[in-house]
């Protein structure tokens, strides 16, 4: 590959010296090489302007083909996804009315089993306790009186 550069500026270089030896040597060289660079330039712009309309030119079909993609299978899809979030925010609002009502429940049985099962038992527990402490006590007091 650099042979082939160095190729390329040995040109470059042969073509400037060139032009500069004739524009020195002749005065009509330099009209004429002048009226030759006009057209180059002129070949070249209108090459340039060419390339700029076709890249435009698909730049413009790119944007139409993902504007009609998106159109037709993104848009749908995000309407799908937003469906089926709505359809799962309202089970999960279900769900929470749902979680209320049973903690209400549990909360009601927990105070009803408090205040009728549960309350009369620690009594009569509580009550059973008192007697064997007292009969333990009693019991005692015979030992102690008898020694």
């Amino acid at each position: 590959m650099g042979r082939w550069i160095g190729i390329g500026l040995t040109l470059v270089l042969l073509i400037i010296v060139g032009f500069i030896v004739g524009a020195y040597l002749s005065s009509d060289f330099r009209i004429a090489s002048r009226d030759i660079a006009i057209v180059v330039l002129a070949v070249f712009q209108m090459i340039s302007a060419l390339i700029s309309i076709a890249l435009l030119l698909v730049l413009v079909y790119a944007v139409r083909t993902l504007t009609r993609v998106s159109r037709t299978s993104l848009i749908p899809k995000l309407e799908e996804v937003s469906v089926k979030l709505d359809q799962v925010l309202e089970q999960g609002r279900g769900v929470a009315a749902n979680l209320r009502d049973t903690t209400s429940t549990v909360s009601g049985t927990t105070s009803f089993l408090a205040d009728r099962a549960i309350a009369p038992v620690i009594r009569v527990s509580g009550l059973m306790a008192g007697v064997r402490a007292a009969a333990a006590y009693l019991a005692r007091r015979d030992d102690e009186q008898a020694s």
